[in-house]
């Protein structure tokens, strides 16, 4: 289990700088916009550490909460590359705002379903 907590925490943290580099690269209009911009799209990263912090210290982290974790910043980090150098639009600057709302969804639908998938698999 070292493993995964230490793979996880790399990811998260690696997903949360690549953010940062993504505001960047927007181009916010003055200091305090970056600033703004950094911590709304960091919140899910920040969110995710703190649980898995807490889980840990309780003894009840499991894979399960981990592969959730690195899916979700996966997919935040995949959808502003997306958004931000693939395919900018118009809508793109209200795309990159509703990210962290769409992390938080896709984490409260993959959590159940990662739950269900480990207690079915054979020990």
């Amino acid at each position: 289990m070292k493993w995964v907590v230490r793979f996880t925490s790399i990811l998260i943290a690696g997903a949360a700088c690549t953010t940062v580099l993504f505001v960047q690269a927007l181009k916010p209009s003055n200091d305090g916009a970056f600033l703004f911009f950094c911590a709304w799209l960091s919140r899910p990263y920040v969110i995710i550490s703190a649980a898995l912090i807490k889980l840990h210290f309780k003894r009840d982290s499991s894979v399960h909460w981990h592969v959730v974790a690195v899916l979700v910043s996966i997919g935040g980090i995949s959808f502003l590359t997306d958004v931000i150098f693939w395919h900018p639009d118009a809508q793109g600057a209200i795309a990159v705002l509703m990210t962290p709302i769409f992390q938080g969804l896709a984490a409260g639908l993959l959590l159940p379903i990662a739950l269900w998938v480990f207690r079915k698999m054979p020990t």
